[in-house]
């Protein structure tokens, strides 16, 4: 007699078996990569460009304690997803939090005593770096979460549609970007393009907007598939030429460093590049082939696969509540500041928030809603569906309205658009992806079928 499988205790109802924290940990993985890929980077470069000064060391010192917060931020979404045996698969999560607060005090005492920064503006850096183990800490400690210690639960669709949220909503930005960066490239003079280092960064480029094509489309088969292994079949597809074309993203790098001036730095450039294109193409390689994999072991006994009961929303959410918490790392030190209407960091919050904000008091409102719609989507309360498009609808008119000025002066261009305007209207598009997402994804309608699999018919 076979063992009974124990049933799955919901907090609420609505709410998949894991609560989305396979979408946190595919979110941590990729954070701690880009992160660490980039302090990495700038610790290297800074090493070379300081030549040895004083502050050579405490530079050192202050990004080798950013590298290892990321390292660890990754490790955590890591073992939250793969943690095998008895393994506790929220101690990297708590472990994270404690390194992310140590380091946060760190480098507010550095910035303090040795850099000696002002000490409002240190206080905005300090509450800027603890928002997001801050957020994780509280959220980790609600019931809901706290009960999590061994094994994780997979949901019914094992965490793809979550999955698949992330990758259509990643991979249109990444559109966004290749294309904006073909019409920068395109726009400069023809006898750049004609040598064989421009044309490398051409095709690289090409190969990058074919990518994020194959990226959308994955995500998107993943949202209406009924079939599971046609969405993994697509996401491996992506993840194959994802890593492919970083090698000839970097490769065409490398050609054109060595046309011009071959320099240790510019080899730290490409394999920062190197790094950053390969991280989320194997991080959804191993995702969707670990739970498949499992299936594949059990033949005639896996489970059929049904949609789960948010449809993948709480993935959404957490996407929300991340990028949240790292819009509310830029504005904090500008908030905090004496004049917080100065414009010092807010060229520093194109990165975060993609708007360039009349006002700081703009972007603490979005801030405040994208992290109470993220909040609510994550535990799939009865009013998330409102307050996620409220913030939706909020987000799309504060972008319009803050870039109306610049966009007045694109049409005016009637298509002829320089270097400057293509980035300024994909800085606009970019601000754009998430709030209407967010609008589609919350309010489309979601029939609860089964998805089907190819089962061999029994022998007798």
């Amino acid at each position: 007699m076979s063992e009974k499988r124990a049933v799955v205790e919901l907090v609420d109802a609505g709410v998949p078996a894991d609560q989305g924290l396979s979408s946190l940990g595919l979110l941590m993985q990729l954070g701690g990569n880009l992160f660490a890929a980039g302090a990495g980077l700038f610790a290297f470069m800074t090493l070379f460009m300081m030549r040895g000064t004083g502050e050579t060391l405490f530079m050192i010192l202050f990004l080798a304690a950013c590298v290892a917060r990321s390292m660890f931020l990754r490790t955590a979404g890591t073992q939250l997803l793969y943690a095998s045996g008895d393994q506790n698969r929220m101690v990297g999560i708590r472990r994270y939090i404690g390194i992310a607060l140590l380091q946060t005090l760190f480098v507010g005492a550095l910035l303090a005593g040795k850099f000696h920064v002002p000490g409002k503006a240190v206080l905005g850096v300090v509450a800027g770096l603890a928002v997001w183990p801050v957020t994780l800490a509280v959220l980790m400690a609600l019931p809901r979460f706290r009960r999590f210690k061994g094994e994780l639960p997979l949901t019914e669709d094992k965490g793809f549609e979550g999955a698949a949220i992330l990758m259509t909503v990643l991979g249109l930005c990444g559109l966004v970007g290749g294309v904006c960066g073909l019409l920068v490239l395109f726009d400069l003079p023809s006898a750049m393009l004609t040598k064989g280092p421009g044309v490398l960064i051409a095709l690289a480029l090409i190969m990058c907007v074919a990518r994020s094509v194959l990226h959308v489309q994955a995500g998107m088969s993943g949202l209406r598939e009924t079939s599971v292994d046609r969405a993994v079949e697509l996401a491996n597809r992506y993840s194959n030429f994802g890593v492919i074309s970083a090698f000839c993203a970097a490769g065409a790098l490398l050609m054109f460093v060595m046309a011009s001036a071959v320099s240790v730095i510019g080899l730290a450039v490409i394999c920062g590049v190197c790094w950053l294109l390969m991280a989320w193409p194997l991080i959804i390689r191993r995702f969707f082939s670990d739970r498949q994999f499992a299936d594949l072991l059990a033949g005639d006994d896996a489970p059929i696969h049904r949609r789960a009961p948010d449809a993948g929303l709480t993935g959404l959410g957490w996407l929300l509540l991340a990028h949240a918490a790292f819009s509310a790392t830029f504005v904090l030190p500008q908030l905090i500041s004496d004049d917080p209407g100065s414009s010092t960091l807010r060229t520093v919050y194109l990165a975060g928030g993609g708007l360039a904000m009349r006002s700081i008091w703009f972007a603490v409102g979005l801030a405040i809603l994208q992290g109470w719609a993220g909040f609510e989507l994550v535990r799939m309360s009865r009013q998330s569906r409102i307050i996620a498009s409220v913030f939706a609808v909020v987000c799309i008119a504060t972008t319009l309205y803050v870039q109306w000025p610049m966009m007045q002066e694109l049409r005016e261009l009637k298509g002829m658009m320089a270097p400057t305007e293509a980035l300024a209207f994909g800085v606009v598009v970019l601000g754009l992806i998430l709030p209407v997402a967010t609008l589609i994804l919350v309010n489309r309608k979601i029939a609860p079928t089964a998805r089907a699999r190819f089962r061999a018919k029994p022998t007798r």
